[in-house]
């Protein structure tokens, strides 16, 4: 298909911002001053009938208007799905572009967009990373990119020769969630029992809870709702790859990682600055030996990590564990971790219908019996579901004596103590 007079004039364009090495942002009349020149040298061209079977332009201040925008934005059909509050993921395979909104449902662009501009917009944000991708590094994965107006996303693409086409790519663009534990309720993720349940666990000091489940079931949500439920003076240090909690801290930080500091090395430095609470957005390899360090030293510890089940997700973190201590036999490093949490909660998502369900369909307690009779960690669930969609039923009150010791101490102070909780009584804190 041949260009049209405004793709072949955006190419042009494009390729003298990068061959001056014109700041956008930071040159904006420059930058007009080029856009206004080349529109006004293309549109002689066209006027005199250079480029055989492409019209004048109708209106050249409006192209200059447009090609601004793109150079401030990132195209105008990616612009338009970043500024909607709906949209958390947008997958794109040459001009096919794709949106996954937060309630799981995804909507597809209805007019395809020109894969030479948006591998132009991708190169752009690489670009400003200080990242590079080309035939020789034909993918960039999952890097920390700046959007229009400050807005941080996460970024995958690939191109040839990795595949056919011209450019794929993810651009996950995280919502502030500003969910609590009550939200979730109405929601239908937890019941009330459960919450209660998971507040008083946040209100003890040091505590131990790690969440668990697939890629997408609310994990991060989740996160953003105990956060939001601990006490406002406890100190607390969240360490992410890249800033998706968003609850505010009288006496914390957010940590990010960077060229020079991963995860690990946060966590490493957050031992020593003194935290009540370190969070862990996300745990994938050696951080999670970090944080069991961390754990071992009496901090309290909510960290989230990708895993099949509640017992399996002891499993998940001994494999990112065994990453940065090898030698270590992965059953200990597994026991190690059992020993260190208290609860774990699972989130599960079905995505199969038109709208994606995520709830928590697990939350269980890690008996002193740590290992089951063929190896791995036996858990007792307190409440749980049959399935996804039933609900979320009450199955044990056996939390285990020291968990349950000091869940009492904190509910005396309101006349109660954890089998009220259990059962349903309401807390006023």
């Amino acid at each position: 298909m041949t260009p049209t007079a405004f793709e072949q004039l955006r190419g042009r364009v494009l390729g003298l911002v990068a061959a001056r090495d014109i700041d956008v942002a930071s040159e904006p009349a420059v930058t007009r001053r080029l856009v206004e020149s080349e529109t006004e040298r293309f549109q002689r061209e066209l006027m005199r009938g250079t480029l055989e079977g492409t019209a004048p332009f109708v209106d050249p201040a409006d192209v200059v208007q447009r090609l601004m925008t793109e150079l401030n934005g990132i195209g105008a059909q990616l612009d338009q799905l970043v500024a909607d509050a709906d949209v958390e993921e947008i997958y794109g395979s040459d001009g096919e572009i794709t949106a996954r909104m937060v309630g799981g449902a995804t909507r597809c662009s209805e007019v395809p967009a020109q894969p030479g501009a948006v591998l132009a917009v991708l190169q752009r944000l690489v670009a400003s990373a200080g990242e590079t991708f080309d035939a020789s590094h034909p993918k960039v994965d999952g890097i920390r990119v700046v959007l229009p107006g400050g807005r941080q996303a996460r970024l995958s693409v690939s191109v040839p020769p990795r595949i056919d086409g011209t450019v794929s790519f993810s651009l996950r663009v995280p919502q502030k969630p500003n969910v609590t534990l009550a939200d979730l309720v109405s929601l239908g993720s937890l019941t009330p029992e459960a919450a209660t349940f998971l507040e008083v666990l946040m209100r003890i000091r040091r505590a131990r809870l790690l969440v668990a489940g697939a890629p997408g079931a609310g994990k991060t949500t989740l996160l953003e709702a105990l956060l939001r439920a601990s006490p406002p003076a406890r100190r607390v240090i969240c360490a992410e790859e890249q800033r998706e909690l968003n609850a505010p801290l009288l006496n914390g930080e957010y940590w990010q990682t960077s060229k020079v500091e991963s995860l690990a090395d946060l966590i490493r430095s957050a031992r020593v600055a003194s935290p009540e609470l370190i969070v862990l957005g996300e745990l994938k390899g050696p951080e999670a030996w970090e944080l069991l360090m961390a754990g071992t030293l009496g901090v309290g510890v909510v960290a989230a990590v990708h895993a099949e089940d509640t017992a399996g997700a002891f499993q998940a973190l001994a494999v990112c564990a065994t990453k940065a201590v090898p030698a270590t036999p992965f059953a200990e490093v597994e026991a190690r971790f059992a020993a260190m949490f208290d609860v774990v909660i699972y989130c599960d998502i079905d995505d199969s219908g038109d709208i994606a369900t995520r709830q928590v369909t697990e939350i269980a307690v890690v008996p002193p019996q740590l290992s089951t009779g063929a190896g791995g960690v036996a858990v007792t669930p307190i409440f749980s579901r049959s399935d996804l969609g039933e609900p979320l039923e009450l199955r044990s009150a056996a939390v285990g004596e020291r968990l349950e010791r000091r869940c009492d101490r904190l509910l005396a102070r309101y006349g109660l103590d954890l089998g009220d909780v259990l059962k349903g009584a309401e807390v006023v804190w």
